[in-house]
């Protein structure tokens, strides 16, 4: 016999994010972490990633003997160790450069591919973090993590990160690795001569920085889960009619399709190296002029400000927002962005941190380099602090904070720095 209806009745009430249902940043994750990142659908990795806060292992990056042992190596399936590498650093690779990490090193010993073994907790697949993937993590923290319904555990998270680096599974070279900063949202591997005569970091327990304030730091590494399950096999997102490295309609070459239309368009491209700037500096002149950012009652910090100007989509308001505040007959990176007359378009701007990075991934770091850059360093449009601005070096995708009045290095390689505008289109 059919259940009578019991009329009034309340529905079931919807499932947690803990039990299973929708979820949203600081929740806790099936895994008992805190939920710091949403992709917004389902991918082939899954939908969300959750960090276990409280596990904070200072170990090294390889275990002893494997300091100048690569992980990813030239292959037949995977493609070359440059290709597997940049593909290493995006949202989604965390767990496989682990489960790659673990099989090459062993799966014994203390090192950081191992953190996942630390968790007591009803789930077993907890990972080191990619590169991209340690990003979001510092953008969760510092944007989301004090007001987020976990805020009292974040906020104390948010300051115990704040006096370490962490480290991420992806590889930067055969002796380097990539880590995060949390004081200031840095990537580095310090390679490529950043610190003199350093062969090497897989086997460090301390950040050994050069050419800034912040004293050396202990590296930890945090274990991170994704959830829910899915494939688990690395899918290329749909091409629209703009594939990766063709030419866009302003003459440029594009280097990102989010997908789908956004409130800034789908497509990215860059200028080509005859509209390039080099030589320029960030800010016009040694004159005190109005700060960028500043903190609104109410609203949001200058600090947090600077974060989200450092995002995908940003450039062109970012740039808008140097030309107004920095109003200047001399020629300066944002504003030779702005004023570009190249191919056939004329709104061009200078990128965000990390649509900077995207054009390094996408084109600079592939084994058939597109687009004629330099190995320089590249002005971004996101403000670092009153004094400084992001760069990204393209010898290695490595991005530093530099003075604004700056036009070259002052120490050796003197390369002058560049400026390479992008637009956004569809």
């Amino acid at each position: 016999m059919a259940s009578a209806l019991v009329v009034g009745a309340s529905p079931a009430a919807a499932a947690t994010c803990a039990g299973g249902g929708p979820c949203k940043l600081g929740d806790v994750g099936p895994g008992g972490g805190i939920v710091f990142y949403d992709a917004g659908s389902l991918k082939w990795w899954g939908q969300y990633l959750e960090f276990k806060g409280a596990i904070q292992w200072r170990v090294p990056w390889s275990p002893s003997g494997f300091d100048f042992s690569p992980v990813f190596t030239d292959s037949a399936v995977g493609g070359s160790a440059l290709t597997q590498r940049t593909l290493s650093k995006t949202i989604g690779y965390g767990k496989l450069n682990t489960a790659k990490i673990i099989n090459a090193y062993g799966n014994s010993g203390n090192y950081a591919a191992r953190v996942g073994s630390l968790v007591v907790s009803p789930k077993s697949d907890w990972f080191l973090p990619s590169k991209n993937e340690a990003n979001a993590l510092y953008n969760y923290l510092k944007l989301v993590g004090k007001s987020a319904p976990n805020a009292t555990v974040s906020a104390t998270i948010n300051r115990k990160y704040t006096g370490s680096a962490m480290w991420t599974s992806s590889e930067a070279a055969n002796s380097f690795a990539w880590f995060q900063l949390f004081v200031d949202g840095t990537q580095y591997t310090d390679a490529n001569g950043i610190i003199p005569g350093l062969k090497g970091n897989k086997s460090s327990t301390m950040t050994r920085q050069h050419g800034t304030s912040f004293p050396p730091l202990p590296l930890i590494a945090t274990p991170i889960r994704a959830f829910p399950d899915s494939t688990g096999i690395p899918t290329p997102d749909p091409v629209g009619d703009f594939a990766i490295g063709s030419t866009g309609p302003g003459g440029g070459i594009v280097f990102y399709d989010a997908g789908s239309h956004q409130s800034w368009g789908r497509y990215l491209e860059v200028a080509p190296l005859q509209c390039e700037g080099v030589a320029l500096p960030w800010k016009p002149n040694a004159a005190v002029l109005p700060p960028l950012y500043v903190n609104t009652t109410g609203g949001l910090t200058a600090a947090k400000k600077r974060v989200l100007a450092k995002m995908v989509g940003m450039g062109a308001a970012n740039t808008a927002l140097v030309v107004s505040r920095y109003k200047s007959n001399l020629m300066y990176a944002a504003r030779f962005a702005q004023e570009l007359l190249c191919g056939t378009a004329d709104d061009w701007f200078l990128p965000s941190k990390e649509e900077i990075d995207l054009v390094f991934n996408t084109l600079k770091s592939r084994d058939n380099p597109i687009g004629d850059f330099d190995k320089g360093y590249y002005w971004t449009s996101s403000e670092y602090d009153n004094q400084n601005t992001w760069t990204e070096y393209f010898s290695d995708g490595q991005q530093f904070d530099r003075v604004k009045t700056l036009s070259a290095n002052k120490a050796p390689p003197q390369r002058p720095f560049r400026v390479r505008a992008i637009r956004a289109f569809g």
